[in-house]
């Protein structure tokens, strides 16, 4: 029993939230069925302490009235027809000299439905055809002519508000419906945008990674092979190949830290000093390239104009023009010579890098122009720069001129 009571208490405040809910939704439908209810219940009592014809019992009028009242429930579906049929129904009460209680009330309500479903010619003839119970009036009770200017003029005005109304609420409602609309369209552009920002991100990350991974991994295929080379030849020497092999290793992880903790929170800053690396820039373009010696390639590194720091825009993109060349050149080149030439001019960076292939006929040596210098283009064109990648005989030859100003804050 007691178990059946709690059921029944918890069960009372559900079921009066889903009604609460459903009177909610259905607001607008109770709040014409209890106008219906009060206009009929107001006419009723009219009816009974008003005089009648003899002829006809007192309530007689509700049989027809009632149901013309309940016509309101209708009026967001079809408000000409309930409009038409309230006019009807008016004039006939009209003319029998019969109460016709609230229904004057009723048809300006009916009105009002027309008007905010309508435009506005088919306001003005509403209005025009609700004219028809005044004039009605006006001709079955034979009013004196002031009489009927004053029930025509307070017809009109009657009108004249309710259109007034009807049109102000449906010039509203148009305009939250072009709102809403255009709040639609700004959300959509603005996850078009993330969407975009997003994908260029992730393009950015992608080439940051190929930067990594492409040329720390062939560095390390170098220094492999040149240490199984060398192992029952020289271990001395292939020790310290290996020594450099790992210390690549280390470096091209902390790269991948970096990139990895920017991936996870770009706001947050490691306080592991294993985990950060700075922004590459041209100083480490040395190291670069003592980090690929050693191979069957001869590097060369030369340096014209005036040396100076261009800003962390430009040094980032000019070293990682010069990794991903030296990445080609060791994927495709075999044996021979590479040079890397960094020209500071006044105005831009030049960067070259050329390599020639030895032991071969003389024929151009051609490389595919892959997912690199695709990415190479992409910022160089950032940077307002020009990027041109070609065969030469017995070699490839690549050139990138980047904008630069002498101030060292240009980015």
């Amino acid at each position: 029993m007691v178990d059946h009571a709690l059921g029944r208490a918890a069960a009372a405040p559900e079921s009066r939230a889903g009604l609460l809910v459903w009177a909610t939704a259905h607001r607008a439908f109770l709040g014409d069925l209890a106008f219906v209810v009060v206009l009929s219940v107001l006419h009723g009592f009219d009816l009974s302490i008003d005089d009648h014809p003899s002829w006809m019992q007192w309530w007689w009028p509700l049989l027809v009235s009632v149901p013309a009242t309940a016509l309101l429930l209708l009026r967001r579906r079809v408000p000409w027809v309930v409009l038409c049929a309230l006019l009807a129904v008016t004039v006939g009460l009209t003319a029998l000299k019969l109460s016709i209680g609230g229904l004057n009330l009723v048809i300006l309500v009916a009105i009002y439905s027309v008007c905010v479903r309508s435009s506005l010619t088919a306001s003005a003839v509403a209005a025009a055809v609700a004219m028809a119970y005044p004039i009605s009036e006006l001709i079955v009770y034979e009013m004196t002519p002031v009489e009927g200017l004053l029930r025509i003029s307070g017809a009109i005005v009657n009108l004249v508000m309710v259109v007034g109304w009807g049109r102000a609420i449906r010039v509203g409602r148009l305009r939250a419906a072009q709102l809403q609309q255009t709040m639609a369209l700004l959300d959509q552009a603005r996850d078009q945008l993330a969407a975009d920002a997003a994908a260029v991100e992730r393009a950015r990350i992608a080439r940051e990674f190929h930067d990594i991974v492409s040329h720390n991994l062939s560095v390390v295929a170098l220094r492999a092979g040149v240490a199984r080379a060398l192992i029952d030849r020289d271990r001395e020497h292939a020790r310290q190949t290996l020594q450099e092999l790992e210390q690549s290793s280390r470096g091209a992880l902390g790269e991948m830290r970096k990139l990895l903790a920017a991936l996870r929170d770009r706001n947050a800053a490691s306080d592991d000093p294993d985990d950060w690396q700075p922004t590459p820039t041209l100083d480490r373009v040395d190291a670069l390239v003592d980090s690929v010696r050693g191979g069957q390639v001869t590097w060369q590194l030369d340096r014209r104009g005036q040396v100076r720091e261009l800003g962390p825009g430009v040094e980032m993109t000019a070293y990682r023009i010069v990794q991903e060349a030296m990445t080609n050149v060791l994927k495709h080149a075999g044996a021979g010579q590479a040079r890397v030439l960094l020209d500071y001019g006044p105005t831009a960076l030049r960067i070259e890098v050329t390599n020639q292939v030895s032991g071969v006929a003389a024929r151009p040596v051609s490389q595919q122009s892959g997912h690199g210098l695709i990415g190479l283009r992409e910022r160089v064109a950032l940077l307002g720069g020009t990027l041109t990648a070609h065969p030469i005989l017995n070699g490839f030859h690549l050139e990138a001129v980047l904008p630069c100003g002498d101030n060292s804050d240009l980015a």
